[in-house]
């Protein structure tokens, strides 16, 4: 009985470890790590905290990730669509003559 157990659970952490969404490879590190040392690199990553949610966005990349913290430290790292964040992009992007580093995550079609 107990041997059965073992092999139930056994399989089912593996089948819910390949269930979870894969997080991006510049910050799948991360997971683990501490969430103020954490935030500091996302943004030394490219990242910017687009507000609500633990969300990120990398303009460079075109990659919006969500941060999942439990007991202080980044439990997960998934990425979302951009659209969820309003982070689109398309041809008909109108890039700021002023813009700044700070508002870049608002033009994801513009750069510096």
């Amino acid at each position: 009985m107990l041997k059965s157990s073992l092999i139930f659970l056994a399989s089912s952490l593996a089948f819910a470890q390949g269930a979870c969404a894969k997080s991006p490879s510049d910050v799948a590190d991360l997971v683990g790590a501490r969430a103020p040392g954490a935030e500091s690199e996302m943004q030394a990553r490219g990242y910017v905290d687009v507000g609500g949610n633990n969300t990120w966005w990398n303009a460079g990349t075109k990659v919006c990730v969500r941060v999942h913290v439990s007991q202080g430290k980044y439990s997960a790292i998934s990425q979302i669509k951009a659209a969820a964040r309003g982070q689109g992009g398309g041809s008909k992007t109108q890039c700021p003559p002023d813009l700044s580093q700070a508002d870049l995550y608002k033009h994801p079609g513009c750069s510096l």
